[in-house]
């Protein structure tokens, strides 16, 4: 019975070998002469044409042959390297075939136009800062520095921005993302120039004197690089209490009078997002003190994103897209 059940076995391996024999000796791997690939990691299955059984041709396309060089160029896959690869995932090539001998291998990389970053970043302040159905507000936007283009090696990357303190000051951060990681991060500086309504005291408003709306008017004006958020309605103003003197013809902004804030810095707030009749509704952190109407940064407790939105009640903050 042990000899029947041994001879078996033996069988059952010399015909398991044969089939790998068989399996390797059907193998030819054609190597491409030049070849561009997506990220930095090269795998054989980038470079070659393989004819093999799918299991075989599946771990094979799969080995890993290194990374490409980050300067942009080529780096050069030799058959003895392939071969070393296959070998240090337990594989034999004594019976693989070859045709070709190197791979001259490239990332296939993106180039982000000086237009393009500065069209984008132009939409996002646009995006962020003209809230509302103002239709006589306009924006200019001029860069303070050189853009310089931005290559990256993955062709798949995006471009998106994050403000860096008060938007309204200019600086922004443009990220370039891969695969939801930031590869690459660039200060960019804008001087940022608003034009539209916005109230104006008629006189000179005392110290502690309630302000009344016969001491204001509206006034088309051009701010540049505003620090306050612009007030454009009488009644954002009417009936405050001034914390100081207000000098006819200023520009009145909310550190002119005392606030009521209804939004808290550090406090849990709902965010409302809304874009058409879509309307979603979910939870981020205030990181500003906030009044009725008053724009704040806020980041989404979801996506770890910050944000501008316009407070528009206790603790709810409403994101305009």
């Amino acid at each position: 019975m042990f000899d029947l059940k041994f001879k078996g076995l033996f069988l059952a391996l010399i015909l398991a070998n044969s089939l790998l024999l068989s399996a390797y000796s059907e193998t030819n791997i054609k190597l491409r002469p030049q070849v561009e690939v997506h990220g930095r990691v090269i795998h054989l299955g980038d470079i070659a044409e393989i004819e093999a059984p799918t299991e075989l041709k599946r771990k094979l396309q799969a080995i890993e042959l290194g990374k490409t060089n980050k300067t942009g160029r080529a780096r050069t896959i030799t058959i003895p390297h392939i071969k070393a690869r296959i070998l240090k995932h337990n594989l034999s090539y004594s019976n693989l075939s070859f045709e070709g001998t190197v791979s001259s291998v490239t990332n296939k990389t993106m180039t982000i136009s000086t237009e393009h970053i500065y069209s984008q970043a132009e939409k996002f302040f646009q995006q962020q800062l003209i809230l509302g159905e103002n239709d006589s507000a306009q924006l200019e936007v001029r860069p303070l520095q050189q853009i310089e283009p931005i290559t990256v090696d993955d062709a798949n990357s995006e471009l998106e921005f994050a403000s860096i303190g008060n938007l309204s000051r200019g600086c922004l951060e443009a990220q370039i993302i891969s695969n939801g990681i930031v590869k690459k991060r660039v200060l960019l500086t804008f001087e940022i120039t608003i034009s539209q309504p916005v109230v104006v005291a008629k006189c000179n408003i005392p110290k502690g004197i309630g302000i009344q709306a016969d001491f204001l008017s509206i006034e088309h004006r051009k701010i540049k690089n505003p620090a306050n958020i612009l007030l454009t309605n009488i009644n954002q103003v009417r009936g405050k209490i001034a914390n100081g003197l207000i000098a006819k013809g200023k520009i009145i902004s909310r550190s002119d009078f005392k606030q009521d804030f209804i939004v808290s810095k550090g406090s849990v707030v709902a965010l409302i997002v809304q874009k058409g009749s879509l309307k979603i509704q979910t939870h981020g952190k205030a990181l500003e003190n906030g009044t009725l109407g008053q724009l704040i940064r806020v980041i989404s407790l979801n996506s770890n994103k910050e944000r501008i939105g316009e407070v528009a009640g206790r603790n709810q903050i409403r994101i305009h897209f």
